[in-house]
């Protein structure tokens, strides 16, 4: 009887022992299977989340493209009062003119060298060596990385911007001829190409829209749009110590440049400007490179949607084209935090 007693007990132990190790197992499963499902529904949620802030974002472009001045973009447009009621119900939405700057990546030395801009720069040698480096390593969407110790603090974060179109007329004829070759694959033909810009500076003349077609030929394709002659900058954005310096440049004779900047700067707090009305203020011959600097376009937009700890930015593109053609953006750029 006390053998088979002990025999009940032990076992009794072993059973006892299983049950705790198999409730444990299950438990540790329960847990597993609880933090996947719970990763699956963050998953699910954030990719949700995703999607209302791109919707959001698409709805901006939307209006964009359908402002009633196509050929005109200012702080009077409808998308801004739009933005102050978003669709998305909790999100703010913030919209900002990106192109309007100058792009380290095209602009030209004597920009630098003949304005006052020469001060946002490291020294005097600085402009030669900004074309120098694109020379050397090409372009770069990350200027600060890669132009930032030949600018002074802050400069380019302020004042410049990577994205921007690179102008015919007002681009560095290297930087046309590095891009020329990047765009067709052709070493040689860019060196022809170069030849022909270099042609069109020592003439002082300037290629319309209308007259790209024919001066890129069977390269037309394959440059347009990204090269073109379109106002690389917007008036109503442009910040004014560039405008200042741009008007004041000798090479583009603005015959007042003081008081031009302070008629555009008066007249877009309050007005859209239309082309015409900002030619009229500058007042510089109609052959004058200001008017490719200056214009009344936006080229690029960063959209920026938040709600909660949740952040997409995008960044469109307008697409140059004609004047009748009606204006088409794409995203260039969207990134999502968290």
């Amino acid at each position: 009887m006390t053998r088979r007693g002990g025999q009940s007990g032990s076992a009794s132990i072993t059973v006892l022992v299983l049950l705790v190790f198999c409730a444990a197992v299950a438990a540790g499963g329960i847990l597993v299977l609880e933090a996947t499902l719970l990763r699956e529904r963050r998953s699910v949620n954030a990719n949700d989340q995703r999607k209302a802030l791109s919707a959001e974002a698409e709805r901006v472009i939307a209006l964009l493209a359908n402002d009633p001045t196509p050929q005109s973009d200012s702080h009077v447009d409808p998308v801004w009062g739009e933005l102050l009621t978003p669709a998305l119900e909790g999100a703010t939405v913030v919209l900002k003119d990106v192109s309007s700057a100058l792009d380290p990546n095209w602009v030209q030395k004597n920009v630098f060298t003949k304005t006052g801009l020469k001060t946002l720069l490291m020294g005097e040698s600085a402009a030669e060596a900004l074309q120098q480096r694109r020379e050397d390593k090409g372009f770069s969407t990350d200027i600060v990385s890669e132009y930032g110790d030949l600018f002074a603090d802050k400069a380019l974060e302020t004042y410049f911007t990577a994205y921007g179109y690179p102008n015919i007329n007002v681009t560095d004829e290297f930087a046309l001829r590095a891009l020329y070759a990047l765009r067709t694959g052709d070493p040689s033909g860019a060196e022809t190409f170069h030849a022909r810009i270099q042609q069109l500076l020592a003439e002082k003349k300037l290629l319309k829209p209308d007259q790209l077609q024919a001066f890129f030929g069977a390269d037309y394709d394959k440059l347009f749009p990204i090269m073109n002659a379109e106002p690389i900058m917007n008036a109503h954005f442009i910040d004014p110590l560039v405008l200042r310096a741009l008007l004041a440049y000798p090479d583009l004779k603005v015959p007042q440049p003081a008081q031009s900047a302070a008629s555009i700067l008066d007249a877009r707090d309050s007005a859209e400007l239309s082309l015409e009305a900002l030619h009229g203020l500058i007042g510089a011959p109609a052959e004058s490179r200001i008017y490719q600097y200056i214009g009344v376009t936006t080229w690029f937009w960063k959209i920026g949607v938040t709600k909660g700890t949740a952040h997409a930015e995008t960044i469109v593109a307008r697409i140059p084209a004609e004047a009748d053609v009606p204006r088409r953006y794409v995203i260039v750029e969207q990134r999502f935090t968290p």
